[in-house]
């Protein structure tokens, strides 16, 4: 069990941090880094996911001088402002919109092997512009993504694939697809992130979906079905937790949520759900 979240095995909770927050953006905290890193720890989360558009913005010196004193990691670093601030995508017609994006993924995973983080291709993959050209596209992505997996393996950094929902990105929507767009093209270091909240959406049998990826699965974010803290809205985290033990998933579960009724509401009640969820199984 860990000693600091309580959960038996070696599941580590993780919350989401940025400069600023919205209440249309699923970042649960932001403002000052090293506060929020002491207020984790003391609620007993092991990690802060960094969401950055650059990670030349990112406080490294604050951040790990606090996360060494409270115990905290960096269990992640997401990408996907790179797309929503700036456009840059790895589909993109523009080659040089795409390479742009290719090394703004370089640059997170060079941040990323300082601290054994993971790094996430999310949004930042990039919106089809025509579907008639689907097998073009995607071939494109695998080939703009296997830059980033074989320099981040020589990096040691884990690359984590997010199956996004079909509102937000236009493709590679739920687990199967994801998993298979992975597989077929043998991307290296290269594993799944699933989040409930866009599995709630696409997914038919969250649960299945969870095990069917067994040890691809390399990352989870958890919000629910309303983007809210877990249990806030209405999706059945026993079989979700279920199905994790099944497959015998040891990684970060992270608190990718909205910051709603407030910050400090959220990132409570996100923990006490996950642990509620994890005690009843």
């Amino acid at each position: 069990m860990s000693e600091k979240n309580g959960i038996k095995g070696n599941i580590r909770l993780s919350a989401t941090i940025t400069s600023e927050i919205s209440a249309t953006s699923p970042v649960v905290l932001g403002g000052n880094p090293a506060d929020n890193i002491r207020i984790l720890s003391d609620l007993g989360y092991d990690g802060i996911e960094l969401h950055w558009g650059n990670p030349s913005q990112i406080d490294f010196k604050r951040i790990i001088e606090s996360c060494d004193k409270h115990d905290v990691a960096i269990s992640a670093l997401a990408t996907g402002k790179a797309y929503v601030e700036e456009g840059l995508s790895l589909i993109d017609d523009n080659e040089s919109t795409r390479q742009s994006a290719v090394k703004r993924l370089l640059d997170f995973v060079d941040a990323a092997s300082s601290f054994k983080s993971t790094v996430i291709i999310g949004c930042i993959r990039g919106n089809l512009a025509s579907f008639q050209k689907y097998e073009d596209y995607l071939k494109r992505l695998a080939e703009s993504t296997l830059i980033v997996s074989e320099y981040a393996e020589t990096k040691n950094v884990q690359i984590v694939f997010e199956a996004i929902n079909r509102y937000e990105n236009n493709y590679l929507n739920n687990a199967d697809e994801t998993l298979d767009f992975i597989n077929k093209y043998s991307l290296p270091n290269t594993k799944i992130l699933l989040d409930t909240f866009h599995m709630n959406i696409e997914d038919a049998n969250m649960a299945k979906a969870i095990e069917n990826c067994g040890s691809m699965l390399g990352y989870m974010h958890f919000a629910d079905s309303n983007r809210y803290y877990v249990g806030g809205g209405h999706i059945d985290y026993r079989e979700i937790v279920t199905a994790l033990r099944n497959i015998g998933y040891d990684g970060y579960i992270s608190a990718e949520c909205l910051p709603l009724p407030d910050s400090d509401t959220a990132i409570r009640k996100w923990i006490e759900g996950i642990k509620t969820a994890f005690q009843t199984i």
